[in-house]
């Protein structure tokens, strides 16, 4: 396990960097940063990232995914459904279960985040948030090491 670590004492690589997003990883621990840059990513856009991402991922055999919303003003809810539903499904499948988050200071967009996954969970009864390793951090530095 990863104590106390900075971005910088690790040997991150830059993996793809789009309109909307930054992607890198840390070959060493098997971990991939996804950064978003701007406010809002259109859904296509969006699916288009994270096809790459996990292209990335089953490459690389990556085991944690971060994700850096805290530059979002904009929840998306057919974007955190598709992200859920499919593209974790689809990850899971090849090894990554473990995934960090960092939200915006925003109470507003914390609460549509709470709300969302309570749609899905509603909606979808056979999706099981539980078994994956989620949890919510407030840098990456902490992300990386949790």
């Amino acid at each position: 396990m990863l104590n106390e670590v900075t971005l910088t004492t690790l040997q991150s690589k830059e993996y793809l960097t789009t309109k909307y997003a930054s992607i890198s990883f840390i070959p060493a621990s098997r971990i991939a940063i996804c950064t978003v840059n701007t406010s809002y990513i259109p859904i296509t856009d969006f699916k288009e990232t994270f096809s790459k991402i996990g292209e990335l991922i089953k490459k690389e055999k990556i085991t944690k995914f971060i994700f850096d919303k805290r530059k979002m003003t904009i929840f998306h809810q057919p974007s955190m459904e598709w992200y859920h539903l499919i593209w974790k499904e689809e990850m899971y499948k090849v090894g990554l279960a473990s995934h960090r988050k960092l939200l915006p200071n925003d109470k507003l967009f914390e609460q549509s985040v709470i709300t969302g996954r309570k749609k899905i969970a509603r909606d979808n009864p056979d999706f099981i948030f539980e078994k994956f390793d989620i949890r919510y951090c407030t840098s990456i530095e902490e992300a990386i090491s949790k």
